[in-house]
């Protein structure tokens, strides 16, 4: 990444933001940033191609926020779906703040899965043949009992998840020491709620929801609800939301041929094939375009940040047209 690179995201929008965290101004912030070296700080963990926008408009002001925070314990959810650059964000997020000694960590709701025998009674039987993902298969009292020690100022040990478990289907691998002041909480359906309408149409889908489909889709509606009480505990809650719900097939898709080629492993076509439409499917599209997060930051499929919209703002539905793709 070449942090002075072209920026997308128009000023206007960057103060609004920095303004919105009660981090002061542009001018006197990214003079901050660059005179302190910040800007420079673990572009190892980036890709060589991301854009600077994730850096100066994601990065940059959650790392102001840790130190903002400094001594507090502060809750961050972020929600995004699969592909789009959480996962390298969050490397990266980790790497800086322990660089100019932060105290912030990354969590993901994907630690919190079941354990074997749990999983796969969770996810039996549904449509799209995953292991695990559906809302349903996290262990939510270990999840919340970790979240209250932590707040409480406890040293927390935190389950961690190896996907490549079980021939692919995953288990529960290890603990995880968490003593964060602040803690950011990822996950594809993060922020979700329960009110979404199940039966709506989905336009974006080239194949229409299927009866088994929408049968289970109305089915993970109250379970779905089992979750709020997690989102509820967000000081904040930042989305990064794909201007097209389509996205991930696209981003999946680079992901595999990536880990192919690093790792001489990855998913077949139809087990892709197969999670993505679970993505597309399992939940309402609205539950992510109306999602009442505090920070919006649009991910268009090339995975450049387009705009960033805030809550209660005017701009809030400039765009919300063009979120079905």
């Amino acid at each position: 990444m070449d942090p002075e690179g072209q920026r997308v995201i128009p000023s206007s929008d960057q103060q609004r933001l920095l303004q919105h965290l009660g981090l002061g101004n542009v001018e006197s912030w990214f003079a901050q940033q660059r005179n302190s070296g910040r800007h420079r700080v673990a572009l190892d963990h980036w890709h060589p191609k991301a854009a600077p926008d994730w850096l100066w408009s994601v990065g940059l002001p959650v790392l102001s926020l840790g130190e903002q925070w400094l001594g507090e314990r502060r809750l961050l959810g972020l929600s995004a779906l699969p592909g789009c650059g959480k996962t390298t964000l969050g490397l990266w997020i980790e790497a800086a703040a322990k660089a100019l000694g932060l105290s912030i960590q990354v969590v993901s709701l994907d630690d919190f899965y079941f354990e074997a025998e749990r999983l796969d009674a969770a996810t039996r039987g549904n449509p799209w043949g995953v292991p695990r993902a559906l809302p349903g298969s996290h262990d939510l009292e270990l999840l919340q009992n970790c979240l209250q020690a932590w707040r409480q100022g406890d040293h927390v040990l935190m389950p961690c998840f190896d996907k490549a478990k079980r021939q692919g289907r995953g288990d529960r691998s290890g603990w995880r020491r968490c003593d964060a002041d602040l803690l950011i909480f990822e996950g594809w359906f993060v922020g979700c709620r329960s009110s979404a309408d199940p039966t709506a149409v989905e336009p974006h889908l080239e194949i229409p929801l299927s009866s088994q489909e929408l049968e289970w889709r109305q089915k993970l509606q109250p379970v779905l609800a089992l979750y709020e009480a997690t989102w509820s505990c967000f000081d904040q809650l930042w989305q990064l939301r794909a201007t097209d719900f389509n996205a991930p097939w696209r981003w999946k898709r680079q992901q595999e041929a990536t880990l192919q080629a690093e790792r001489g492993a990855s998913l077949s076509n139809s087990e892709l094939d197969r999670f993505v439409r679970m993505i597309l499917c399992s939940l309402p599209s609205s539950s992510f375009q109306k999602m009442r997060a505090d920070v919006v930051l649009e991910v268009d499929p090339d995975r450049n940040l387009r705009r960033i919209h805030l809550q209660g703002a005017d701009q809030a539905s400039a765009s919300s047209d063009s979120l079905t793709g």
